[in-house]
């Protein structure tokens, strides 16, 4: 397939010279072009020419040409010129230089005014259109581009059909359009017919007036079914007046919307004047609505309404000394419309969020205090209790019983305590070694605070002769113990409890790691200074496998050692544990690095480019397997892919689309608590080149027994009859530790696919446009020659499109 350059400064097409790149997407590039035979400047769509010998594209870019041809309306965009020189297919059309609704939309919301004149014009495309037989079916704000002097204009009639007629591109049951814009029997997949292009109106003018789109979701699918299921959308309190319209526009049943573009613009221009002050128009057989008075009252209420609300905002944000939004120039004047403006049907009141969150705050600040008087009461009881205890058990040990007697030793009187009291002082002293662990307040028991101080030698008289318990009190002054006769014979021996203490250190490789005592509350510090017991010990570092260990101190310092290993050191290869059983897809860790890009012998990988690879990253060292594949579908109720009847097992998983992939990576995901995605065409090619510079990873030599191709390759699985996949990892693995990244089967990308890499990036991140349809796939398969399986090759395939020769790799965030 010949493949030309599509750039700017190489691009060449008789009888036009190219000035610039207007636009690009996955399907064809816009040019600025002067006509030469005409000397006007016109819009030269270009289509991509990878896509040529796509039937489906190629019958695209043709209906598009011959369906405006055959239109002609000042809202709908002319088309000057069709043809095809060398590989390159062409339209010339209208230069509109005012860009599109989507380009306003990122300033903000348009001025109802504006959208209504914006709608209308379109509207009349639309009739025009379908008088025609024709439905555009892909209207939305991309599409509609503005002339010099700001009038609207209808443009890409790529995936239009004709109302009765059917093609091969448009088969029954197909879905086509955007989900966003896309009517419900476009979503069913059924037939459809003007009325459907006029819903997506409805919600680019809903879109228009709140700069955002009714139904909005993450997937597809699920915008899908909020077009067939969720009710019309209310418009905000200050548009109150087109909600009437936005009610025929969006209804699902197509028999209770406008039923051609004509009700559309009559029903508008009834609107415009009433704004105007002038009477409006009586209804004709194109629009049986009408203004009433009442109508006119709510929408006064409703707009009032609105307009305080807007003040109230304000104001509110200005006290919060928060910036305000910038107006747009003329909302002063679309203030003042606001109280001629009219409306067809009321909304109802909602509660505004103000109230409710002034009654959230003072629920919670009830319910604070509450907290607050019931924690104080709960702490002042048991601060209660605990001093009671300590009251009660020091009056026993320290205040006479009745029966105790007092002694004088010279001028000073000691208090001795009597036979009750010397019982509970041998409890205590006889009861287990004061704890470490702490209760639930985090304070040790009053019992094991005073035990050390209790914990004492209590012997009896050595006399056979009974006599009152007496003993003297008297702090040693020494470290050790000493035993003081009394001279009624009672001995008292003090016993200083203070436990040795030993030092800990520990010796962490790499140096910078951190260390950790799990058990105990002070920090670890070099040589800290530890009592004899068990201590678990944990040293990490990011990056590295942590080491988790208990020690025991006994009567010795302890020098500890540890070296962390790395995590993921490049060539590591592990598999993730599944939460549903089983092991994730084998990975192997690429360590960063910078290459070059591309190959500047080949248009559509020119020019060579350097790429820097800033973190390393883990990608599948094999292509994923049915095993792996199927696990995931048989979990997740989706159908098996076909095998082509080459056998599942470990051979790549095929026929599985772009789509596809990424719910598979998503789920995986969720199973192993990792993130996975697919590659980029930078990180992609990056592994596959595995730090060479050559077209494959084997440098110049043969490629037999490396890759399975049709031609070039001498593979088994390749005969003049028969071709098939082979299982992964039978051939041999490229420096990286990667199987297969040439030929066997060709793999899906995150990126965007564009022609060349003329507006690429220097680093790893993958290209991505709006609205993108066709992904870059790489490594080239089983059915194609030598020359097509080299590490810079690269193709587009339309993400929904489901191959025997397309398979994926992933890759794991580290």
């Amino acid at each position: 397939m010949e493949v030309v350059s599509s750039g700017a400064a190489s691009l060449e097409i008789p009888g036009y010279q190219i000035l610039k790149k207007i636009n690009q997407g996955g399907m064809s590039t816009v040019y600025l072009a002067t006509q030469r035979s005409m000397g006007r400047q016109v819009a030269l769509k270009v289509m991509s020419p990878v896509l040529n010998a796509d039937p489906i594209f190629s019958e695209r870019f043709q209906r598009e040409a011959n369906i405006v041809g055959q239109l002609s309306h000042p809202n709908i965009v002319a088309i000057h010129d069709i043809g095809r020189y060398r590989s390159l297919n062409y339209i010339a059309m209208d230069y509109l230089p005012g860009g599109s609704v989507a380009d306003a939309l990122t300033k903000g919301a348009i001025e109802p005014l504006e959208a209504l004149h914006i709608t209308r014009q379109i509207a009349m495309a639309l009739d025009h259109a379908s008088n025609k037989g024709y439905v555009h079916r892909d209207l939305k704000p991309e599409n509609i581009l503005f002339r010099e002097d700001g009038s609207a204009v209808l443009t890409d009639f790529g995936v239009a059909r004709a109302v009765a007629r059917t093609t091969r591109m448009t088969n029954t049951g197909m879905v086509v359009g955007t989900p966003h814009y896309m009517s419900p029997e476009q979503a069913r997949g059924a037939a459809v017919d003007g009325r459907a292009d006029l819903y997506s109106l409805g919600v680019v003018f809903y879109e228009m007036l709140t700069s955002a789109v009714p139904f909005q979701a993450e997937e597809a699918v699920a915008i899908a079914i909020k077009h067939l299921t969720d009710p019309i959308p209310r418009l905000p309190a200050r548009h109150s007046l087109y909600q009437g319209l936005i009610d025929r526009f969006l209804a699902k049943d197509p028999d209770h919307r406008f039923q051609r573009g004509l009700d559309v613009v009559d029903a508008i221009d009834q609107l415009l004047a009433a704004l105007d002050g002038k009477t409006p128009a009586t209804a004709t057989k194109l629009n049986n609505t009408s203004v009433r008075v009442s109508s006119l009252l709510r929408a006064l209420v409703m707009t009032l309404y609105g307009t305080l609300s807007d003040r109230v905002t304000a104001t509110w944000a200005r006290w919060r000394h928060k910036p305000l939004h910038q107006d747009n120039p003329r909302a002063e004047q679309q203030t003042i419309m606001r109280l001629q403006q009219v409306m067809k049907q009321t909304v109802p009141a909602q509660r505004r969020p103000k109230l409710l969150a002034g009654m959230l705050l003072v629920s919670l600040t009830l319910a604070w205090v509450l907290f607050s008087l019931f924690s104080n009461k709960f702490q002042w009881q048991s601060e209660s209790t605990l001093v009671n205890d300590a009251v009660g058990i020091t009056s026993q040990i320290l205040l006479p019983d009745p029966t105790d007697t007092a002694h004088q030793e010279g001028d000073s009187q000691v208090t001795i305590p009597g036979p009750l009291q010397l019982e509970k002082l041998q409890d205590l002293a006889a009861d287990e070694p004061p704890r470490t662990s702490q209760d639930n307040f985090g304070q040790q028991s009053l019992a094991n605070q005073l035990r050390p101080i209790l914990r004492t030698n209590l012997t009896e008289p050595t006399t056979g002769e009974p006599s009152a318990d007496v003993a003297t009190l008297e702090s040693p002054t020494k470290a050790e113990s000493e035993a003081r006769p009394d001279p009624t014979g009672t001995t008292v021996s003090i016993v200083d409890e203070t436990p040795p203490t030993y030092s800990l250190m520990v010796s962490a490789k790499p140096e910078d790691a951190r260390i950790r005592i799990m058990n105990i509350v002070p920090r670890y510090s070099p040589g800290i200074a530890l009592e004899p017991g068990r201590y678990d010990i944990e040293v990490s570092k990011p990056g590295y496998s942590t080491v988790r260990r208990w020690i025991e101190i006994g009567s010795a310092d302890v020098n500890l050692a540890v070296q962390l290993e790395r995590k993921f050191f490049p060539g590591k290869t592990f598999r993730s544990p599944l939460a549903g059983g089983g092991r994730g897809p084998e990975m192997v860790v690429v360590v960063a690095g910078e290459f070059t890009m591309g190959d500047n012998r080949h248009p559509f990988t020119s020019p060579e480019h350097k790429i820097s690879i800033n973190r390393p990253f883990a990608i599948g060292a094999n292509e994923i397997t049915f095993d792996d594949y199927d696990r995931f579908a048989k979990a997740t109720g989706r159908a098996l892919p076909s095998d082509e009847k080459w056998g599942r097992g470990k051979r790549p998983a095929v026929n599985v689309s772009w789509q596809d992939v990424n719910l598979y990576a998503r789920w995986l995901s969720e199973q192993t608590g990792q993130e996975y995605r697919l590659a980029s065409e930078a990180e992609w090619e990056y592994a596959a080149r595995a730090g060479t510079e050559t077209p494959f990873w084997w440098g110049e030599g043969s490629a037999r027994g490396k890759a399975n191709c049709r031609r070039g390759c001498a593979s088994e699985f390749n005969t003049l009859f028969t071709i098939s996949s082979a299982p992964v990892g039978n051939y041999k693995a490229n420096e990286f530790g990667l199987y297969d990244t040439a030929g066997n089967v060709a793999e899906w990308v995150q990126d965007c696919f564009l022609g060349d890499y003329t507006n690429h990036r220097n680093d790893a991140r993958p290209v991505q446009l709006k609205n993108c349809e066709l992904r870059a796939v790489r490594g080239g398969s089983m059915r194609e020659p030598l020359r097509n399986i080299s590490s810079d090759y690269r193709t587009g395939l339309n993400e929904k499109a489901r191959s025997r020769e397309v398979g994926f790799r992933l890759v794991m965030e580290l």
